[in-house]
């Protein structure tokens, strides 16, 4: 029984070639010398310590230490004000400023130690570390950015303020 309605029937061919792979492009090729850069930059001795101390912080199981911060008293205050609207809405009593600012301290380095792990050249050493390899082996195409061109301004977004 053919279909009363054409477009649903491009619909159908579009999803049938979807979920077949029709029109899907492969990945290109990685660069040749790829593997080899991975390789000496592994060896590096500032990447071999990094690895270290990577393993060495996932790896951890000792109990916390306690670290003194200093922070600005009207910080803390805004702090504890968010912290008590924050637990309002969660039906939960707010944590003492000290658990907060121990928890965003901890967030923050969880999140440092992911983007170090998943991308060492994201810390601008580690990728003038990665550049000066590609400099040396004559591959300049495979360097990464280091954030040196000029920032452009954010796009404004819409919103109350």
């Amino acid at each position: 029984m053919a279909n009363d309605k054409p477009e649903e029937d491009a619909d159908d061919a579009a999803l049938a070639a979807w979920e077949l792979g029709e029109g899907d492009t492969p990945d290109p090729a990685p660069h040749p010398k790829l593997a080899h850069f991975r390789a000496l930059f592994a060896a590096h001795p500032d990447v071999a310590a990094l690895t270290r101390a990577l393993d060495a912080a996932m790896n951890d199981a000792d109990d916390p230490v306690p670290v003194t911060v200093a922070v600005q008293p009207g910080l803390l205050r805004l702090l504890a004000h968010i912290e008590t609207l924050d637990a309002a809405i969660a039906g939960r009593v707010p944590a003492p400023p000290e658990r907060a600012v121990s928890q965003i301290v901890s967030n923050y380095l969880e999140h440092l130690l992911h983007r170090l792990v998943t991308d060492p050249t994201g810390h601008p050493h580690f990728a003038a570390v990665w550049n000066a390899l590609c400099a040396a082996e004559g591959a300049p195409e495979l360097a990464v950015p280091t954030g040196t061109a000029e920032p452009t301004p954010p796009q404004a977004e819409e919103g109350p303020f």
